[in-house]
């Protein structure tokens, strides 16, 4: 298991053999951890163009494909995952592999379809999903992975997944009074630490993937790297069908509450029976200063997309343009309790129905 799904990306991209003269089509609604990895190949990215309900436009992508294009990657958005009937065909006609992102839909399928089953190689994410610091997935029906190698960290990465997962279930105030003990101790390790930092000069060399830590690069130290013991661990030991009941739940309650309001519409109309959400995507008309407000009051909130790459443009696809601006994602997680999302419904209806 690599270390988080753009890892996961830049060995799948290895492991087909992209070349610095291959170019890759990616969808033009990104973040820059999908780009990372082909451009760390050498490899260009080239775009292609989502329709407004983000599945991907076809056309867009048959008029782009070159001899240069080795690789197509699809992203099943939110975790509303996509139909790749037609992608499939075009990718087996052209002799492209075709790369499922599955990092917003670690659960979930598609017409009876397990997601992943579709694309020569699949990768995703556990780390968006469950309460780790690093972890990600790379998987294939067709192709056999038995020759990607990645090596287990040292001690210091894993006490740094340990303690940063113990510090973040502190910080969300779900472990109670052992929390509240662990907080001082880890208040003193952290006191320690700096004072150790301050003695001795910096090495340079990063602790933990940029992944992990709120970054979008890629840092190539870290490509055949596993994860932590403890990460496998929680992994291995969650209850993943609660946790897709209960991010359904939690979506469910978000958009009864959240798609009539004004200013505002909800991405998706409805949520299908299969599908298991990452978040909650909204569409906001008044962006820039929803989202501070929001922010300012402490509401878990964030935009994919928000910092696309260079070339991308209105020519290129003004929807991506668009959605990276306008949609806001509010967590859906299965550690959220009542409480929370009452809270955060009602601090995003009070925000959103401001008079304009």
């Amino acid at each position: 298991m690599p270390l988080s799904g753009r890892y996961a990306l830049a060995l799948a991209l290895e492991h087909i053999g992209l070349r610095p003269d291959d170019a890759v089509l990616l969808p033009a609604y990104h973040c820059e951890a999908m780009i990372a990895p082909v451009k760390c190949l050498c490899a260009t990215p080239v775009f292609y163009a989502i329709n407004p309900d983000t599945s991907i436009k076809l056309d867009d992508v048959k008029h782009k494909i070159t001899p240069q294009i080795k690789v197509i990657v699809v992203t099943h958005y939110f975790g509303f995952i996509q139909d790749l009937t037609a992608i499939r065909a075009l990718c087996d006609q052209h002799g492209i592999k075709l790369i499922e992102d599955c990092a917003h839909a670690f659960f979930g399928r598609y017409k009876n379809q397990r997601v992943g089953k579709v694309g020569d190689y699949a990768i995703a994410s556990t780390m968006k999903f469950l309460p780790v610091y690093e972890g990600g997935l790379l998987c294939s029906e067709t192709i056999n992975l038995t020759d990607v190698k990645v090596t287990v960290p040292g001690i210091s990465f894993q006490l740094k997944s340990l303690i940063n997962s113990i510090e973040k279930s502190i910080a969300y105030k779900r472990l109670g009074i052992v929390g509240k003990c662990l907080k001082v101790l880890l208040g003193l390790k952290n006191t320690v630490w700096m004072t150790l930092k301050k003695l001795r000069p910096s090495s340079g060399v990063s602790q933990g993937p940029s992944s992990s830590d709120g970054g979008y690069g890629l840092d190539e130290a870290w490509v055949h790297k596993g994860i932590s013991l403890f990460s496998r661990l929680i992994i291995s030991q969650y209850a993943l069908n609660d946790s897709a009941y209960r991010r359904r739940e939690i979506y469910q309650k978000l958009h009864a509450a959240l798609a009539p309001l004004p200013n505002s519409r909800a991405l998706f109309e409805s949520l299908p029976d299969q599908i298991v959400p990452w978040v909650y995507p909204l569409y906001v008309d008044y962006p820039q200063q929803s989202f501070i407000e929001l922010k300012m009051q402490g509401i878990p909130i964030w935009r994919f997309g928000e910092f696309l790459d260079a070339q991308i443009n209105v020519q290129v696809c003004s929807v991506s343009i668009d959605y990276s601006r306008h949609i806001f994602q509010f967590p859906c997680h299965q550690s959220l309790t009542d409480q929370e999302v009452d809270w955060m419904i009602a601090c995003i209806a009070h925000t959103l129905s401001k008079e304009v």
